[in-house]
């Protein structure tokens, strides 16, 4: 009986370091996998309503996100991307005109760019820099503010306007990608893809970066990325 005891507790200990190993296992495989991956989604779904919220505020901007977004991390898993630098630019193409809060909503909503004055212009084209200031302001996205702060800055445009701004490849490789995606996005919603592929070949080295219009070239030839908007004139992004 003692030997059969014995059997028995020694299978049950058995049984109870297994059960153990295996809970061990499985919560160290959440916390390190399954975790992050969920708290990266809902953050990722945060950035991305809040980014929606702007567009509310700017009903001419609606769906512009979506576009950017899809076609900058195709363009950049074209370039070679790493994953790393992927979500950045993910990221970053999403809140690029998180600055766009500090405009006056008449401005964009109640007249054309046309009928805009200097003073006007100029408080719509700061919308970069006051977005790459609200990053600075949280630390987890700090890293991104460059990136958007300079997504409007021509690649051989920038020292000759302004000292401050940078221009050629002292521009993020991000900030190139997303004024060159941005910009032909625009330019699809106002005048159809084939006239906006065309403002892009002959923008590229001047104002946009050759690599950054190449690698969105060869993704629209490739394959379709995402959907189109119906054309509207309205202020550019």
């Amino acid at each position: 009986r003692r030997v059969l005891f014995r059997s028995v507790m020694d299978g049950l200990d058995a049984l109870v370091l297994l059960v153990a190993g295996g809970a061990t296992l499985w919560l160290m495989y959440y916390v390190r996998f399954l975790l992050p991956a969920q708290l990266d989604e809902r953050f990722r779904q945060s950035l991305t309503a809040f980014s929606t919220a702007i567009e509310l505020r700017f009903p001419t901007h609606s769906g512009l996100s979506k576009r950017v977004v899809a076609l900058s991390i195709a363009a950049g898993e074209h370039l070679g991307f790493r994953p790393g630098q992927l979500r950045n630019l993910e990221m970053a193409a999403t809140l690029r005109d998180i600055g766009l809060c500090s405009i006056p909503y008449n401005l964009v909503n109640g007249r054309d760019e046309e009928n805009w004055s200097a003073a006007e212009r100029m408080t719509y084209d700061r919308h970069p820099e006051v977005s790459g200031a609200m990053l600075e302001m949280v630390p987890s996205l700090t890293h991104l503010s460059n990136i958007v702060r300079w997504h409007h800055a021509g690649f051989n445009e920038g020292s000759t306007l302004d000292p401050t701004i940078p221009s050629g490849e002292d521009i993020p490789m991000e900030s190139r990608l997303i004024k060159v995606v941005s910009e032909y996005v625009w330019q699809e919603r106002l005048q159809g893809d084939l006239l906006a592929r065309e403002t892009i070949r002959a923008g590229a080295g001047t104002i946009y970066c050759p690599v950054a219009a190449g690698a969105l070239l060869a993704v629209l030839t490739s394959a379709r990325v995402g959907q189109t908007e119906p054309g509207v004139k309205v202020a550019r992004p």
